[in-house]
């Protein structure tokens, strides 16, 4: 299963990090220890390329 969402990049104490939203935890039914593959890709703000 695949999910795509938008997510704004936040320092967490010496790291950049993103949080996963609660939805998509429980349509994937992660849980702690699990394995996901993750794709990034820089946009602009607004939506624009």
């Amino acid at each position: 299963m695949e999910e795509k969402f938008l997510r704004i990049i936040r320092k967490t104490g010496t790291s950049l990090g993103i949080n996963i939203p609660t939805e998509i935890i429980k349509l994937l039914k992660l849980k702690e220890n699990d394995m996901v593959r993750v794709s990034i890709e820089k946009i602009k703000k607004g939506g624009k390329d």
